[in-house]
């Protein structure tokens, strides 16, 4: 998930230290200046040495620096110091040489199930005390089975000052109510920490990727559902050959992968290591760093990388306790703005604005120096369409398209067609951010629909068929074998706000699909008007929550279009 306030690119584990450091090998060479490490993890509050070189010897003396130390600082000895998650970059010199290491700084953790406590009960306040900061706990394993070790091993880790999540194995079967029986296991206590989960039962494979796939989503709305906040388990293997990870997205991503760097974007808990050894512990124990903070007094419901769509404005919410509304900055307001939008029951609304082309890191600060952070990408300034594949009509047919201004642009697009003998433009109507054109055929020939923004160069959005015979502009021929959506990225809305989607026919042109929200307290579907092959859906917010917008056609499985979170 490409995205969040670190996303990790280590290499080669060489050393694991069980309460403040995991530091990783770097060839040296002994005719250069270089160092022991070329990529560090550190624990926040956590030490960790780097060891300068310089033609085979110790040099003295070397200059240290860090290039941001609200992240990480460093000593005259190359001791280095976390300060706050982060990624930063270490630097020594010496005999006019330089030599860089990168410091990663996270939260360290483990996890536990009954294994860990059948070997004898967990001294919690030792686990505490040896530098450990959270716990993930086993909860439930497919229907009708909760873990032998759970109540006892989450109610000592909350008693000992431990930070606690929980997780839930997953197996074949109802996933909702796999998730419904997880969630009462866990509702009792208070975590604080995501509820994951774990994704990696062999009897899983035989479901195929999409199925899967489709499993895992319906475990984690069910899970955000109940007001918990979802995560996915799971490693290399299963993120490459297993399930389809493009569609978990959403999900914050807890990743196992031992002995190597972690492999993939995105990642939010890192498992480093399943032979960690802590104080407190009979045996080995999974080692984990965390790269969000979980246990911020401010918790955002947006932590995924965030890329604007057709909106030019998206909001999200913080969640705190502190009377004081946080401060919320933009690492590029040239690409991305941030602004303090309202306060709510429970937190307060920010909007971000696409401003232009770019990338930036959204960070909210509370007065008590707690913060949440995410990435959001911005378009450049301009128009898009609903419709870019090439198309073909029938003389007197008209089709509708809806072009829909992006990047923050506010200017009404000139919209015209390569070859006006072939193919007019009958009606341009604005609504809100887009505008709905309508197009009519008129003779035979091939020619584009092109988009003037002022003072930019036409752009063709689409290329336009026109064969010659009577029209098809009807409901009759193929049934459609899927719908597409004009918006499919996550958005807020506002409760008893409106949006309009486009979902069109594809791979045929009969067939009427059936519009539904997953959740009809949060969002319902106020009216739906067929054009040609599209429909266009008017949903209204109704409660606040999050809850997916689905397509079902005559003998197929519903599909999510897109996901909606109301205010």
């Amino acid at each position: 998930m490409t995205k969040k306030i670190v996303s990790l690119i280590l290499v080669l584990i060489i050393a694991v230290s069980c309460t403040y450091t995991t530091a990783f090998a770097d060839s040296a060479s002994s005719t250069d200046l270089t160092l022991d490490q070329s990529t560090a993890i550190v624990k926040v509050g956590g030490t960790i040495q780097v060891t300068a070189t310089l033609y085979g010897f110790s040099p003295a003396p070397v200059n240290w620096s860090i290039a941001d130390p609200s992240v990480a600082t460093v000593n005259a000895n190359g001791v280095v110091t976390g300060k706050k998650i982060g990624l930063t970059t270490l630097t020594a010199s010496a005999d006019g040489l330089t030599a860089t290491c990168a410091i990663y700084v996270g939260i360290k953790g483990i996890d536990v199930s009954h294994y860990q406590s059948d070997r004898g009960a967990i001294d919690w306040n030792s686990v505490k005390s040896s530098g450990v900061d959270f716990v993930f706990v086993k909860a439930t394993e497919g229907v009708n089975y909760v873990d032998p070790g759970f109540k006892q091993n989450v109610s000592g880790a909350i008693a000992a000052g431990l930070h606690v999540g929980a997780y839930h194995f997953l197996r074949a079967g109802d996933a909702v109510q796999q998730a419904k029986e997880f969630i009462a296991a866990v509702k009792p206590y208070s975590v604080d920490y995501p509820l994951a989960c774990d994704v990696e039962k062999d009897e899983l494979i035989s479901m195929g990727k999409d199925k899967l796939t489709d499993m895992v989503i319906a475990f984690c709305e069910t899970v955000r559902a109940a007001g918990y906040r979802p995560m996915i388990y799971l490693n290399l293997n299963w993120a490459r050959n297993y399930v389809d990870m493009s569609r978990l997205s959403d999900y914050e991503l807890w990743f196992a992968r031992y002995n190597h760097e972690p492999g993939y974007d995105g990642v939010d808990i890192w498992q480093y290591s399943s032979t960690t050894t802590v104080p407190g512990i009979n045996g080995a124990v999974d080692g984990n760093y965390a790269f969000v903070n979980y246990a911020s007094t401010l918790q955002s419901d947006t932590v995924a990388t965030y890329t604007f769509g057709t909106n030019s404005t998206y909001i999200y919410k913080i969640t705190t306790r502190l009377t004081t509304p946080p401060k919320a900055y933009s690492s590029n307001p040239n690409a991305v703005s941030v602004a303090f939008y309202q306060k709510i029951s429970g937190g307060y609304l920010y909007k971000i604005t696409n401003v232009n082309q770019g990338v930036a890191q959204i960070t909210t600060t509370g007065s008590d120096g707690s913060y949440t952070s995410f990435t959001a990408i911005g378009r450049l300034k301009g128009v898009v369409s609903d419709t870019t594949a090439p198309f073909t009509m029938k003389p007197g047919a008209t089709y509708q398209m809806k072009l829909t201004l992006v990047g923050g642009a506010t200017a009404t697009p000139y919209v015209s067609t390569g070859n006006g003998q072939v193919l007019k433009v009958l009606s341009t109507v604005k609504s809100g951010n887009s505008f709905y054109v309508k197009i009519q055929a008129l003779s035979a020939g091939c020619t584009s629909v092109y988009t003037t923004m002022p003072g930019q160069s036409a752009i063709r959005q689409c290329m336009v068929t026109v064969d010659g015979s009577s029209s098809t502009n009807s409901n009759s021929g193929p049934a459609a074998t899927s719908v597409s959506s004009d918006t499919t990225d996550p958005f807020t809305m506002q409760k008893d706000g409106t949006y309009q989607f486009k979902f069109t026919l594809v791979g045929g042109t009969s067939g009427t699909p059936v519009f539904s929200t997953g959740n009809g307290s949060v969002l319902q579907v106020s009216s739906s008007v067929r054009s040609g092959n599209s429909f266009f859906v008017k949903v209204k917010g109704v409660g606040s929550g999050c809850t997916g917008v689905y397509t079902t056609l005559p003998g197929q499985q519903a599909v999510r279009q897109c996901i909606v979170t109301v205010a």
